[in-house]
């Protein structure tokens, strides 16, 4: 990328272009954009636009029944509203930086749009900036914890392996909690246990799955080997069938704070990763205010339907 950038700029002989670019007022900068836009689609041809459909991943369809996908994405809601979990029908697009901003995720993994949009990459992103919104503008409470979830097909500009179950734009469930610190981690037992109550009551009761789950610890708490143990005993406790292994590398990955699970299917003979979650501190930095908690998680659609 940055020797193309740089063939760019020795081309227009201006090495200060981005940052010129990237000064303007958002509006202007947005107007400038569609017109670059509109002009380079008024030089594509029919032909060229099919030749481009099928160079272009981001468009090409999935191979997944789109009745049984809407029909399971349909149970993924309706189980979840039956465990008082309220469903979220969300947008294509999200707001710009909607993942970047929180510092763990590279723009470039996100297919960027004009308007100061970006396709839906990531539904828990979407999900807390809705908390966080209805937060600051005093129409949510999350004294007592607000439990959120959605469906959504998402896109991702990062390279996939050629492998079965992996593709640029793929289904995801997820589910976002908010709510208070009350001391002694009591917030935050609350919301993991809304969320295993949950996925045990997907993936146990009605599909008797086969899980094991991988438990990672990471910084961000004041104690952090604490907090660990105490949200690991918690999820054995919930869990008690369920085997579960301990990943205590890489503590200091910035994505999650204080605990991040993997959740495990097997299959036959075979072993995937079927979803993952843990505790973030992106509402507490959207709202300014540090006794929000927040714990998302989600699970791959796409991958259940195609194993």
């Amino acid at each position: 990328m940055s020797t193309i950038i740089d063939r760019i700029l020795e081309r227009f002989e201006d090495k200060e272009l981005i940052e010129k670019l990237t000064s303007m007022p958002k509006s202007d900068f947005n107007s400038f954009l569609l017109e670059v836009f509109k002009a380079q689609a008024g030089n594509i041809t029919p032909v060229d636009m099919m030749k481009s459909f099928h160079t272009n991943r981001f468009s090409t369809p999935s191979e997944i029944s789109p009745i049984a996908y809407h029909t399971f994405e349909a149970e993924l809601l309706s189980i979840a509203a039956s465990v008082d979990i309220e469903p979220i029908l969300l947008s294509p697009a999200a707001p710009l930086a909607s993942c970047s901003a929180f510092g763990c995720v590279d723009q470039n993994n996100i297919v960027s749009a004009a308007r100061g949009a970006e396709i839906l990459a990531d539904p828990t992103n979407m999900l807390a900036i809705i908390i966080a919104d209805k937060l600051k503008s005093k129409t949510l409470d999350n004294q007592y914890p607000v439990h959120y979830c959605a469906t959504a097909r998402v896109l991702r500009a990062q390279p996939f392996p050629a492998a079965k179950g992996y593709s640029a734009h793929f289904g995801l469930f997820c589910i976002v909690s908010s709510g208070k610190d009350s001391g002694s981690y009591g917030c935050e037992k609350d919301l993991l246990i809304k969320h295993l109550t949950y996925y045990k009551k997907l993936l146990l009761e009605k599909y008797n799955a086969d899980l094991s789950i991988t438990l990672r610890k990471r910084s961000g708490y004041t104690d952090n080997d604490g907090f660990f143990d105490r949200m690991a005993a918690l999820i054995s406790e919930e869990c008690p069938d369920i085997p579960i292994s301990f990943d205590l590398e890489n503590a200091d990955n910035n994505y999650y704070k204080g605990l991040n699970f993997k959740i495990h299917m097997k299959k036959g003979d075979e072993t995937f990763e079927l979803g993952d979650g843990g505790f973030v501190d992106w509402i507490q930095r959207m709202t300014k205010n540090n006794k929000e908690r927040c714990l998302i998680s989600g699970i791959s659609i796409d991958r259940l339907l195609l194993y």
